[in-house]
């Protein structure tokens, strides 16, 4: 009686891994014979079989030392798809034999018979593995040698080949390869879906984050300066109140009371009460400069009200008083030496608003006649450095025209020679900090040169000194708020600059670098002017941004954009526009990012602001037509297309954001049908999205 393992121990883990292995992993054919009848025809049976392509198991070459052989056939028979016995005298009489046979028969295996040279018929009654061959209806293949141990006849091993009904072992592990790597395949592939889906994630939580932070500093930061401006204008109200009895008369003693009363003004942000006490007095200089006997001293003092009127004035007033001041300047300076230094100043600073108004062709030549004064008095006094400083800022103006005018060459080479000033820059690490704020401005503008000669691997190894420069600066003891914005000027010009040699996550490190000392700057400083600044560098991130296809990033910082704009207290001139440029800048970068509902609601608040058709309005046809509203849309771009002034100059830019937005993947019917019926366009094109 057969006693079979208890089932728990069948069904044991380890056993029915090993079983699932076995049959991946084991036979097609099991040679059954008896080491008495000859090794010889076994082993060839087996190469012949294996080079047919069969997996083959035969004793001889498949055991290893201290297995159990009892257990361990048992096992290699179980792995077998077919027992194959090589019936000679000796195999019908092997106990042996009969227990293989018998443990196929178990897992319903039948053998095949090898009967050679009629050993079945000879055998003895007795014999055990005869008898069995004999009850059954087994295959049977005779077959007659001249040697029983001798080579196997290729009709043997064709028989036994088409015997074989079943699928190949090595066919069955190819297939389970095969499976086994399609299922880790689509394991991966589920997997690395599942991990980018957390990335993106994460990262829009980070940014979610980021932004939240910004604007929690935004709002503090806004409150803690409308404190401290109410704290200053009264402090300033009763200082000014203190000393109206002194400035009342408008004397050439009172004049510097009046340049203070200016200086204060311009602080805290408050001109209008400040400029029309200016403006009287500067009527009473000019009255005294022909009729008073210390007329070139009221010169003087009108030259300076001029200035400081137009310091608190608008664009066009300050350029106008400007202009004043240098006239009187030029006066003065014909009579007297000293006041060339304030002649160049006013040279200077006419400049600077020609500069800012993009006239770089008028900048110029004033910035030039400011050189030649300023060369000429440090010349005739070496000793004094502060002049030497004044004439490498003028350097710096030049090369600021030149690359404005278009001529790199030129500039690069004025931004060498304001370098020059310094002598030996090997040790400028360990001089003062002012001096390696002075170099560092320098490097700046020698790096924008030669970025614009296409020379942009020189060009960010000067950039990235002259931010080393400033970082260093920046962290001595006394370091001016100032030299913080020219860090994030600086690290702005290199984000642009690794954007174009496509480095974009270098690009936008460096774009939130700067961000980040412009948010320093305005969270710490009462002047009203840093927010105002930082308002506009969150516009121009997100337009730099938006420039090298990080449209997620681009929207965040529209987004910060239109908050700073909306909170910004201090800038309540012109609030109206500001806000709307603001919407109108969200409304293109969510249309861009696929976000069009966002599109559609900031767009329709900024027509509602002012509805004059212009690149806002654009921006609003965009996310109407992207939001399933095309006649709306087709309504406001046939009135932009028949626009009377600057209409070629939107026609223009409606093609340029047709291609952008078909290249994003936002393309509309309505697009082809604009430009199909669109006027032709002769203006010179736009390059920005904002004016």
């Amino acid at each position: 009686m057969t006693v079979s393992p208890p089932h728990d121990e069948q069904m044991r883990p380890e056993r029915v891994i090993t079983r699932l292995v076995d049959r991946v992993f084991g036979y097609d054919f099991f040679l059954s014979y008896s080491r008495s009848d000859g090794m010889h025809l076994p082993q060839r049976l087996k190469e012949r079989l294996e080079h047919a392509g069969f997996r083959v198991f035969l004793d001889q070459t498949e055991y290893v030392a201290g297995a159990d052989l009892r257990r361990e056939t048992r096992r290699q028979v179980l792995k077998s798809r077919k027992i194959v016995v090589i019936g000679r005298p000796g195999a019908f009489r092997s106990e042996w034999v009969r227990r293989e046979v018998a443990v196929a028969l178990a897992s319903d295996v039948g053998p095949v018979i090898l009967d050679l040279n009629g050993a079945l018929a000879a055998a003895p009654a007795d014999a055990p593995l005869a008898a069995m061959v004999r009850e059954r209806d087994w295959l049977r293949l005779p077959e007659t040698l001249p040697d029983a141990d001798g080579e196997p006849s290729d009709h043997i091993v064709a028989e036994l080949v088409r015997s074989f009904n079943h699928t190949r072992q090595e066919t069955r592990r190819q297939r389970v390869f095969l499976t086994a790597a399609l299922v880790l395949f689509v394991m991966a592939a589920v997997a690395s879906w599942q991990a980018w889906q957390a990335i993106q994630a994460r990262d829009i939580a980070e940014a979610e984050q980021r932004r939240a932070e910004r604007a929690l500093d935004q709002v503090q930061s806004t409150a803690n300066r409308s404190v401290q401006a109410l704290a200053l204008r009264i402090r300033t109200t009763r200082e000014t109140s203190a000393a109206t009895p002194q400035i009342q008369p408008c004397t050439l003693a009172n004049l510097p009371a009046y340049d203070a009363l200016a200086a204060t003004a311009l602080k805290v942000g408050e001109g209008e009460a400040a400029l029309k006490l200016l403006g009287n007095c500067l009527s009473m200089a000019e009255a005294n400069i022909t009729t008073a006997a210390d007329g070139a001293a009221w010169q003087t003092g009108a030259a300076m009200l001029h200035q400081r009127i137009g310091e608190l004035s608008d664009a066009a007033d300050k350029e106008r008083h400007f202009r004043a001041s240098l006239t009187l300047w030029r006066g003065l300076a014909d009579r007297s030496a000293p006041a060339r230094e304030p002649l160049a100043a006013a040279l200077n600073r006419l400049g600077d608003v020609q500069l800012t108004s993009r006239r770089a062709d008028t900048a110029l030549p004033l910035y030039r006649e400011a050189l030649s004064h300023l060369e000429a008095l440090a010349d005739s006094q070496p000793a004094r450095g502060e002049r030497r400083q004044l004439v490498s800022a003028t350097y710096q103006r030049i090369a600021d025209a030149l690359l404005q005018l278009g001529n790199p060459g030129e500039a690069l080479g004025w931004a060498d020679k304001d370098l020059q000033t310094y002598g030996d820059l090997a040790g400028i690490e360990q001089t003062a900090p002012d001096r390696q704020r002075d170099v560092a401005s320098s490097l700046d503008r020698r790096a924008q040169a030669l970025d614009l000669l296409g020379r942009h691997d020189e060009a960010l190894a000067v950039f990235q000194r002259g931010v080393a420069l400033l970082d260093r600066a920046m962290a001595a003891a006394g370091a001016e708020p100032s030299w913080q914005r020219d860090a994030a000027a600086m690290r702005e010009m290199m984000g642009k600059l690794l954007g174009r040699m496509g480095e974009s996550d270098r690009a936008i490190d460096q774009f939130w670098q700067a961000l980040q000392l412009r948010e320093r700057l305005a969270t710490s400083q009462e002047d009203p002017g840093w927010l105002s600044e930082l308002t506009e560098a969150y516009r121009r991130s997100s337009e730099l941004m938006l420039h090298i296809d990080r449209v997620a990033e681009a929207r965040e910082m529209a987004e910060q954009y239109l908050l700073a704009a909306s909170i910004n207290a201090d800038a309540t001139r012109d609030k109206l526009s500001r806000m709307r440029r603001a919407l109108g800048t969200v409304c293109w970068t969510a249309v861009n990012d696929g976000q069009f509902g966002r599109a559609l609601w900031v767009g329709q608040r900024a027509v509602e602001l002012s509805p004059q058709r212009d690149w806002v309005s654009l921006n609003y046809a965009h996310a109407l037509m992207l939001s399933g509203q095309p006649d709306a849309a087709r309504t406001i771009y046939r009135e932009l297309d028949a626009a009377p002034g600057d209409a070629g100059g939107l026609r223009r830019q409606m093609r340029d954001d047709f291609a952008v937005l078909r290249r994003r993947g936002h393309g509309h019917p309505l697009m082809a049908e604009i430009e199909a019926t669109m006027r032709s366009v002769n203006a010179a094109p736009n390059q920005l999205q904002q004016p």
